[in-house]
């Protein structure tokens, strides 16, 4: 199961998404046998299930988002996509799913609906405000999605996706550093670096030690290419052209 997060302000505009046709005619729902174009509300905390209009909800959410006007992006959505593996699932199993994933989040006290409008996947919409003004920040909520969509897969038998690597967040005092160090950096350099990292270790013990000196970096993880001295444009002494003219030949070095 993959989860993809978005944030917004105005709840109005991703509910209308939710419930409309979507963009190429696309969005539809099962209902008595029948499909449907847009969306419905399979699950909620707020009494919205069945719901197939976005004013039949939105306003519940608006209204506990307006405690705190200082809020920016109040509205957290996710959608929840099962994998390609897996198997077809009913709206009473995407509901589970939703429930479970809002209490593994910390939401599942925020008014909340889960909308499906497609067969292999549906989306939660939360307000980050709830009912008595308190805020959840969803710091590391794309990491913390990813654990929850792993416990998920297990408890339902699913598929288990492929989960994007999360890197830890470089300080401020970090990414000065790299880009200061990437600015020093020549273009002969990183010639050199690009050349060095295609050697073998056998390729690389092979070269001249003088060689090996003038590639060296002096960082150990990364394996030659870092202070080469820059080439020096000399001017050579004026020659004679055919045309009379004196041309100033330059060399490197």
């Amino acid at each position: 199961m993959i989860a993809k997060i978005t944030r917004g302000q105005r709840v109005g505009d991703i509910a209308a998404y939710l419930h409309g046709p979507g963009k190429a005619n696309e969005h539809r729902y099962l209902r008595d046998g029948r499909r449907h174009s847009g969306g419905m509300v399979i699950a909620s905390n707020i009494g919205a299930e069945g719901a197939t209009d976005p004013a039949e909800w939105a306003a519940d959410l608006r209204h506990t988002q307006k405690q705190r006007p200082d809020i920016t992006k109040p509205i957290w959505q996710a959608s929840l996509r099962a994998a390609p593996g897996d198997r077809s699932m009913d709206d009473r199993e995407w509901s589970d799913i939703a429930s479970r994933f809002m209490d593994e989040m910390g939401v599942g006290e925020h008014p909340w609906v889960a909308v499906r409008h497609g067969e292999d996947h549906i989306h939660v919409v939360v307000t980050r405000v709830n009912d008595t003004g308190e805020v959840w920040h969803g710091r590391n909520d794309r990491r913390q999605a990813q654990a929850a969509c792993t416990r998920i897969e297990k408890q339902h038998d699913l598929e288990q996706a492929p989960r994007r690597r999360m890197q830890s967040k470089k300080t401020v005092t970090e990414q000065r550093a790299e880009h200061r160090e990437a600015a020093a950096v020549s273009p002969e350099q990183r010639r050199l670096r690009r050349s060095v990292r295609q050697f073998t270790q056998n390729q690389w013990d092979a070269l001249e030690p003088e060689l090996q000196g003038i590639m060296r970096t002096t960082r150990p993880e990364r394996v030659p290419g870092a202070h080469v001295r820059p080439r020096v444009a000399v001017q050579q002494p004026d020659t004679v052209n055919q045309r009379g003219r004196r041309d100033g030949a330059r060399t490197y070095r």
